[in-house]
């Protein structure tokens, strides 16, 4: 079978404030580009290995509480890491390509792009601090696009 396009993934919970963050701009990204490959999750499950062993690469879009409120976006490249439970809650990029590796002998490059979030409490907006970084990922979001899809 022939690889896929690129594939993003969108995580995040619309309903807790910043946390929608990722999920928000990965949601952008498919009204703006239908043809590309975009998914989106509440959370990291084992069934997403499916879809990222078939794409040539992968971005994970996430919000983050970094360690200080002045924190921009940050596009990471990822590796595959195999420690910690594959089917908890807490599932994460990491390890999902990990688990993918193992499961289909593949596991395409990947990236995440962090978006810093300050509110987690239940809310369907953004703070205004997240709203700001989101504005500055979508750059960083465009040309990811650009050099991979």
């Amino acid at each position: 079978m022939e690889c896929a396009q690129a594939l993003v993934i969108g995580i995040g919970n619309r309903l807790r404030s910043d946390d929608g963050a990722g999920i928000q701009l990965a949601e952008s990204l498919a009204t703006q580009m239908p043809a590309l490959q975009v998914m989106l999750c509440a959370q990291l499950t084992p069934e997403l290995t499916d879809p990222i062993s078939q794409a040539r690469v992968v971005l994970f879009v996430d919000a983050w509480k970094p360690e200080t409120p002045s924190c921009h976006p940050q596009l990471i490249s990822l590796q595959a890491s195999p420690s910690g439970d594959p089917s908890s809650h807490a599932l994460t990029p990491r390890r999902l390509l990990a688990l993918c590796q193992a499961l289909y002998g593949t596991c395409p490059p990947a990236w995440q792009l962090l978006i810093p979030g300050q509110r987690w409490e239940l809310g369907d907006e953004l703070s205004c601090a997240a709203a700001a970084a989101s504005a500055a990922a979508l750059p960083l979001l465009l040309e990811w696009v650009a050099a991979h899809a």
